[in-house]
């Protein structure tokens, strides 16, 4: 289940956000009411996503923002605000922030809006550290095997060495030197290929 930190310092929507995202869109929802609280629950637990409210006495949602981005860079973060200023919307995304969205209005399609921003931003995240294990993988496993060919080839030729007299054993010496350099060429890196 995706875990979400809610931090706003208006006790009564934590509440009534929680307690929505939690029954109509089955996410988990732990909530802070305060940046401080939440920073303090961040460095502990872990969660997918958080959402914040901008204006906070004690820090605001840039500064929050700021302060996750420097220890956590990739989780996702939302702003959730009742300030709709263009300077507000600007300064969250430039500094990081992954959606912005403004309180107010009727609450069911505003929190099915959060729900769905939570979701796609939880899944992107995701597939993104996916994609950059699956490459780290591969990376070590094309050394480990870049490097077991070494071995191999280093072995054929002392065998070379050790045999040549005998044409059946330099013809089997030859195959696996010319199946090594074949391997060895599969897993050089290919160029991406872009279709026009």
């Amino acid at each position: 289940m995706t875990r979400v930190l809610y931090i706003d310092d208006e006790k009564t929507l934590l509440t009534l956000t929680q307690i929505y995202l939690k029954e109509e869109a089955n996410l988990d929802v732990e909530i802070a009411d305060s940046a401080d609280e939440g920073l303090t629950r961040l460095r502990s637990e872990q969660f997918d996503a958080i959402i914040s409210d901008y204006d906070m006495p004690d820090m605001d949602g840039i500064e929050l923002l700021k302060c996750v981005r420097s220890e956590n860079p990739s989780i996702p973060f939302i702003i959730f605000t009742g300030k709709g200023r263009e300077e507000v919307v600007i300064e969250a995304l430039n500094n990081g922030a992954d959606f912005y969205l403004q309180k107010g209005g009727d609450p069911k399609p505003l929190f099915t809006e959060l729900a769905h921003a939570v979701r796609h931003l939880v899944r992107r995240s995701k597939a993104e550290d996916s994609a950059i294990q699956n490459e780290k993988n591969w990376t070590l496993t094309r050394s480990a095997i870049a490097s077991y060919i070494a071995d191999i080839e280093s072995s054929t030729k002392a065998l070379r060495d050790l045999h040549t007299d005998h044409p059946d054993t330099q013809d089997q010496i030859r195959k696996i030197l010319d199946r090594t350099n074949r391997i060895l060429g599969e897993l050089e890196p290919k160029p991406h290929i872009t279709e026009k």
